[in-house]
């Protein structure tokens, strides 16, 4: 049973993101609830964050927004014509 990545997915995962344009990530990389099998996620993070402008944790939503999914919050604003909602 995997319950964290090692040091040579960290080291695979940071040089992937290097060249990213674009980064969805959804879920942890390990258990990361208990400090023992958070390293791979700390990790991430942290190469996540020295690259990033712009961090959501929308969850869910962010994704069905992704997918082109209609959702509720997205369905109201839609139906008033009149409010100034820049649509993304």
């Amino acid at each position: 049973m995997g319950l964290d990545i090692g040091p040579d997915a960290i080291e695979s995962f940071s040089a992937a993101l290097d060249s990213a344009k674009t980064i969805v990530w959804n879920g942890p990389m390990g258990v990361s609830e208990f400090d023992k099998f958070a390293a791979g996620t700390d990790a991430i993070g942290k190469k996540l964050a020295q690259r990033s402008s712009h961090v959501s944790t929308g969850g869910f939503a962010s994704l069905q927004l992704l997918e082109g999914i209609p959702f509720t919050g997205m369905m109201v604003l839609d139906d008033d014509d009149d409010a100034p909602v820049e649509k993304v």
